[in-house]
């Protein structure tokens, strides 16, 4: 793998290149995120590690320029020695794959970059649409799954700021186990809604919030619906998955399920969306061209499940719209029961 690292203290440079040079990488270290912006435009690399308070321009500055202006952007690394909750989200909102914090050991360096490069190289997916099977009898209520990936917590934040409170939401956030309760004292907050870390046989309630904790698969089970979580091998080296979650909605929910898969590095969601729209469902993405990491979307949308493309902005209202339609519909149908 071609590496380059951004750290402008010559100790820490030389103690990285020792160990990536030892696990047969190249390497080529830089000072300062000036140079390295400069170097990754000029050639292609496979990974970025770069340090957090280096002089000319920082880190989480270099990453989001490189995002922005980097035509082929390589696997980030963000090392650092600042661990608080605050900082981490930023630097995986900026656009980071991965942080690592010092002091770290050798094998620390080599799993971090071996683990998260194998996720930013995964090929696309040959994605197959499970038709579901419908669940015998009417949900008790609209379910709306949504997905998103290590650097996008505020964006979900953002979506509940005006989403209707007339429907049940069951969300995949990617990331450590410390960002979920961050995200659900966030969402708790900013906007109002109950919003609850999923626990085992919790039974679901219209205008809650519920987020699949860390390292488990949410799954929601058929009439009375209620939810399940499991440790079953990783799906798109995640877990939790958002295809695991939304499988199981989509036979829960038939119709009267959508889902919204936001910014995220990888595929998870396509495969599951996929099983949506089979079952009369809607998909809904994040505009790639409006995202930091939009392979997530962009997978969606060239498995050609998806809806609508839209704007973060946007995605609130046609949800929102949705759910009022199907209301409707599914209290019409409940009366001729």
């Amino acid at each position: 793998m071609k590496i380059l690292v951004a750290e402008d203290d010559l100790d820490n440079a030389r103690l990285l290149e020792s160990i990536l040079k030892k696990n047969a990488h190249t390497v080529e270290l830089v000072g300062d995120g000036k140079e390295a912006l400069k170097r990754l435009r000029e050639e292609r690399f496979d990974a970025l590690l770069t340090d957090w308070m280096m002089p000319e321009m920082d880190g989480v500055t270099l990453i989001q320029r490189v995002r922005a202006e980097v035509e082929t952007t390589p696997f980030i690394l963000m090392v650092t020695a600042v661990g608080d909750d605050d900082s981490r989200q930023q630097i995986l909102q900026a656009g980071a794959d991965e942080f690592l914090i010092k002091p770290y050991q050798s094998e620390d360096v080599v799993r971090a970059l071996s683990d998260g490069f194998a996720r930013f190289t995964q090929p696309e997916p040959e994605v197959s649409v499970i038709k579901p099977v419908r669940v015998n009898g009417l949900p008790p209520f609209v379910g709306v799954v949504i997905t998103a990936g290590t650097g996008s917590p505020l964006n979900i934040s953002k979506l509940f700021d005006s989403i209707s409170k007339d429907a049940s939401y069951f969300v995949v956030q990617h990331g450590p186990e410390w960002m979920t309760e961050s995200l659900a004292q966030q969402i708790r907050q900013e906007t109002g809604f109950p919003c609850h870390i999923a626990s085992q046989n919790l039974q679901p309630e219209e205008g809650h919030i519920y987020l699949a904790p860390g390292d488990h698969h949410m799954v929601i089970n058929p009439p009375p619906v209620s939810l399940g979580l499991n440790q079953r091998p990783k799906l798109n080296f995640m877990r939790p998955s958002a295809d695991a979650l939304f499988e199981s909605a989509g036979k829960v929910f038939g119709e009267f399920c959508f889902a919204v898969i936001l910014s995220g590095m990888g595929r998870d969601g396509a495969r599951g969306a996929g099983t949506i729209k089979a079952g009369g469902g809607a998909v809904f993405v994040e505009s790639p061209g409006k995202t930091s990491v939009p392979s997530m979307p962009q997978t969606a949308l060239d498995s050609r499940v998806v809806s609508a493309s839209l704007p973060l902005g946007m995605i609130g209202e046609a949800i929102n719209h949705q759910v009022t339609l199907s209301n409707k519909k599914l209290s019409h149908r409940k009366r001729e029961e």
